[in-house]
């Protein structure tokens, strides 16, 4: 089970200290204001620089870090080694969907088994050798796939689970890869043996790492593992989390902030916990005495950001209004926006779109009116809708409008009524095309997304065709 932040600077300050922390997740500010608690709190200021150090993940060897780890320190109780990033944490990305992987190897079973196996275990992430072998790490990847899978688990799929390792068995083993995992194993047998009494071993990665991960696992059970998700907001601002945390940086500073000026600090950085963290320390150097900041102090002091200038835009798109959106698209461009992460952002927001209109029709839920208060739609639409229905949709919250930020999800709910779905489908292809189009074509790639903003805004399903 993960341990929550709080816990382990408790542990730490009470002087129960792990040998290894894993600190991973999205919310990068939290991990790394966690970890330079840790610091503070294990090393002295005066004899740090012989005992702290820092390593690349994707540049250095095992051998590398368990040299470092196996160090004594000098002068001080602890040596603490921080490796960013390393590989053995993260998934393989996949360029296509891990089901349409399984059928292409399935096919070239018998025709060429060492392609087919050398692709599965690419998908799983685990070595061929550990397939024959069928040791936990196969069974665990298995496990995680049937659950990725779901109803493309069909039994010729299972069967053929059922036969790999026979199949990696007849295969040859690519030394290279076996090296590569010899290598990592050392690290994995050394986190099963008798662990440094002197040092603390860090790993810090950005971004999600799976429970199943073996490395992970292992971390659990001989120290802490934990993942730093984005805030979510809460039912009310009392059970805010982001709340909270801004009124605490606030009150170091003997300083307050209302919930209106809360909530436009919100919305103006899009949630981020570096921008708000940035925001916080230019309002403070800009109101001198000033004890309590307002609304006004946000909106003069707080940019508008990346985020909020392309939320202006996908909104503008949104209610159909082809003014405000083309002067949104310009604004952006402006900023130095790409145009094709733009049409990106503009297909998503209509892929978003779209998923809330289905699930209104689906519930029965009426339209909601420009008169509806935010709270009002947090408590009783978007966290009734994500208890039923957040996990039945995709879980990546790129494709969940139901795992987004309910504000976007507020503001994306109160223009459903400006299209139809088939408008909305028809509308999401033409994005994917005009991304196509800047990819592979010498058109002006400004004026083909300026024309798509129009398009959309003014079209109705006719004009497509």
């Amino acid at each position: 089970m993960k341990q929550k932040p709080v816990n382990i600077l408790r542990e730490i300050g009470g002087n129960k200290i792990a040998p290894v922390y894993l600190l991973c997740g999205k919310e990068t500010f939290l991990i790394e204001g966690t970890l330079k608690q840790m610091l503070d709190k294990l090393l002295p200021s005066d004899t740090r620089d012989f005992n702290l150090t820092f390593l690349d993940g994707n540049a250095v060897t095992v051998k590398d870090i368990l040299s470092n780890v196996e160090t004594y320190p000098m002068m001080s109780k602890w040596r603490v080694i921080v490796v960013e990033d390393f590989p053995a944490f993260k998934s393989q990305k996949r360029s296509t969907s891990p089901l349409n992987t399984i059928r292409n190897a399935m096919q070239i079973e018998t025709e060429d088994t060492q392609k087919c196996v050398t692709d599965i275990s690419k998908l799983l992430g685990i070595s061929v050798q550990q397939i024959t072998d069928q040791n936990a790490d196969f069974h665990s990847a298995i496990e995680e796939m049937h659950e990725t899978l779901a109803d493309g688990l069909t039994e010729d799929v299972k069967t053929f689970f059922g036969r790999l390792p026979e199949l990696a068995a007849q295969v040859e083993v690519v030394s290279e890869n076996s090296s590569n995992d010899e290598n990592v194993d050392v690290l994995l047998e050394w986190l099963q043996g008798d662990l440094p009494k002197t040092s603390v071993l860090i790993f810090t990665v950005k971004g999600e790492v799976s429970e199943r991960n073996r490395f992970a696992k292992a971390i659990q059970e001989v120290g802490r593992y934990v993942s730093f998700d984005p805030l979510e907001k809460g039912g009310s601002l009392n059970r805010d989390p982001l709340y909270k945390k801004v009124v605490e940086k606030f009150a170091t500073y003997d300083k307050k902030i209302t919930p209106r000026a809360f909530e436009q600090l919100r919305s103006r950085t899009g949630g981020d916990m570096h921008i708000i963290a940035e925001a916080i320390n230019k309002i403070i150097n800009f109101v001198g005495d000033k004890q309590q900041i307002d609304e006004r102090d946000v909106r003069n002091l707080v940019t508008q950001s990346a985020f909020d200038k392309i939320f202006d835009l996908t909104d503008a798109i949104g209610k159909r209004s082809t003014r405000q959106a083309l002067k949104s698209l310009r604004e952006v461009l402006a900023s130095g926006q790409e145009p094709i992460p733009l049409t990106a952002s503009i297909a998503s927001h209509l892929r978003l779109t779209l998923q809330a209109k289905l699930i209104v029709g689906k519930k029965g839920i009426k339209p909601i009116s420009n008169q509806m208060r935010y709270p009002d739609f947090t408590a009783k639409i978007f966290q009734p809708l994500a208890e039923e229905m957040g996990d039945i949709l995709p879980n990546s919250a790129s494709y969940n409008i139901l795992k987004r930020n309910p504000y976007i999800a507020f503001k994306v709910f109160q223009t459903l009524h400006g299209f139809t779905v088939e408008e909305l489908m028809t509308a999401l292809e033409k994005a994917l095309e005009v991304e196509i189009q800047m990819k592979t074509t010498p058109f002006d790639k400004e004026v083909l997304l300026e024309q798509l903003v129009y398009d959309i805004c003014n079209s109705s399903q006719h004009r497509w065709n």
